[in-house]
């Protein structure tokens, strides 16, 4: 990059890391009403006893406690608890048989409109038939001793959203069992929807949703500004292959700290104390719980892709764990796939079980001002390309790029572009501008002279535009990698890379010990 460039470039981004960041707090009321069961008991999975289980867990017989199991619960000051909301509000029933919508549904307009606006979810399973909107600024709080679940009646038809333009809304450890998030400015732009935070929440489904369902994401947040989403475990069996999330025109989100992704029969490495894990070692018991009581599958990394950006400003993704499954066997469209975007982070994120070809990894297109730094991608590669511009929003070509410090494994498909980091133009009109690659390691698995594998590949473009530094390296060696160009010969560059990025992201990786599926 050019100097005054780079300083802007690297002094927006560190103004972007210091103003993303978001905190909520947590707080009740009374009532109980009968209502006729939706779905009938004899349909639901209990596996688990009342009040616990003896589970074997290969070395001695434990008491599993049933997470589900409605017991006195500390309801914390000032919240409305949604089993005795009090005045003549009906109570929710919580028991997975009645329906609950109309009650939560007013539990929700009430708390949105009064000065206590936080709602607490005791223990106990929420059964939904229709839709619940947000309609002002209220906090969903579920229960921190056990598990409060949401359940719609048909996966993934139902959803919980915005009726209108909302501000200061928060989720928080709320278990979506078939459940739809969506959040949606409209036509009113970012500064109309704003402040949404989805907190320590799980995203997972009990039943078999139809095939038109199953495509649609769990999480969807449209035209908002200043949002967060953070903690945050999304599971997808291999009935509901689909698209975790989806990002379109937003300001200012922030996506650090989740989970897409887990064998449920492997959690012990959620229990390490090892960064960016060490904030789901309470949750390793509840997941188990939770593929035992609703008889889920263990392989719930069954995605599509993980993540869908268009056309976003000031967006972060960071130490975030994308473990896809390997046993797919369908058309994947890249863990993360990313268009449109400006001022864009995506740092210290673990990447793995996607395929070593074109349809995995990380794929970048028609943006400018993006850091990919600092990401552990195993068996996959880092694609950039240039299409068409067929969007107002997507810039033509790619402007002020930075691939920074990552560190990329290669198993499968050694030397292929696809494995490592490639550039790719197929229409040759795009207009590309600094683009820097820096610092990157090739750890290739299974060879003994590493040096005769490809592992930056700039396929076309105008290559007086991308500069590769000679600091990419082989894992474990000195050398420089080996590049490919088409109809050309492309050199290391010997200069430094900006100090501001290097001083900023010299920091370990994330390699962590995941079991395979």
């Amino acid at each position: 990059m050019k100097g005054p460039e780079v300083v802007l470039f690297v002094s927006v981004i560190f103004e972007l890391w210091m103003g993303l960041s978001s905190a909520r707090k947590a707080s009740d009321k009374e009532s109980t009403t009968h209502k006729t069961p939706l779905r009938p008991k004899e349909e639901r999975k209990y596996v688990i006893k009342e009040k616990g289980s003896e589970v074997d867990d290969g070395d001695s017989l434990l008491l599993r406690p049933n997470y589900l199991a409605s017991e006195p619960e500390n309801v914390p000051a000032g919240m409305t608890n949604v089993k005795h909301p009090g005045g003549s509000l009906t109570a929710a029933g919580g028991d997975g048989t009645l329906d609950d919508t109309s009650a939560i549904q007013a539990i929700v307009n009430h708390a949105a409109s009064s000065i206590n606006n936080k709602v607490f979810f005791p223990r106990g399973e929420y059964l939904i038939s229709s839709d619940i909107a947000i309609p002002g600024p209220v906090e969903l709080h579920g229960t921190q001793s056990g598990i409060a679940v949401i359940t719609s009646s048909t996966p993934y038809a139902l959803k919980i959203h915005n009726a209108s333009p909302v501000k200061s809304v928060l989720f928080n450890n709320v278990y979506f069992d078939g459940i739809r998030v969506k959040f949606d400015g409209e036509v009113h732009g970012p500064s109309a929807t704003s402040n949404i935070t989805i907190k320590s929440c799980i995203f997972f489904s009990s039943g078999s949703p139809t095939l038109r369902n199953a495509k649609r994401q769990q999480l969807k947040m449209v035209d908002l500004g200043s949002s967060n989403v953070y903690r945050s475990i999304f599971l997808r069996d291999s009935n509901a292959y689909g698209v975790a999330s989806k990002f379109t025109r937003t300001v200012g989100v922030d996506v650090r700290e989740n989970i897409f992704g887990l064998d449920l029969s492997k959690g012990g490495w959620l229990a390490t104390k090892v960064e960016p894990v060490w904030y789901w070692r309470d949750r390793k018991e509840k997941l188990e719980f939770l593929m035992t009581h609703y008889n889920l599958e263990a392989d719930q990394g069954f995605f599509k892709s993980c993540y869908y950006e268009e056309c976003d400003e000031r967006m972060r993704l960071a130490k975030n764990i994308f473990n896809g499954s390997p046993n797919i066997g369908r058309h994947r469209d890249h863990v993360m796939y990313l268009k449109g975007f400006n001022m864009m982070e995506v740092v210290g994120n673990y990447i793995r079980g996607w395929p070593a070809d074109l349809s995995g990894g990380i794929k970048a297109r028609n943006g400018k001002n993006l850091l990919v730094a600092r990401n552990y991608v195993d068996d996959t590669g880092i694609l950039l390309y240039t299409h068409r511009k067929i969007k107002p929003c997507l810039h033509n070509g790619l402007k002020n790029v930075v691939i920074y410090g990552n560190h990329l494994v290669q198993r499968t498909n050694p030397g292929h572009r696809a494995s490592g980091i490639s550039y790719y133009e197929p229409h040759n009109q795009g207009r590309d501008r600094n683009i820097t690659y820096s610092a990157n390691v090739f750890e290739i698995f299974g060879v003994s002279d590493p040096s005769n594998y490809t592992c930056i590949w700039l396929t076309n473009g105008d290559l007086s535009q991308h500069h590769v530094l000679q600091d990419n390296s082989y894992y474990g060696a000195k050398m420089p990698v080996k590049l490919h160009a088409r109809y050309s010969t492309p050199l290391h560059e010997t200069k430094e890379n900006n100090v501001g990025i290097t001083n900023r992201y010299n920091y370990p990786l994330y390699k962590l010990n995941i079991p395979p599926y």
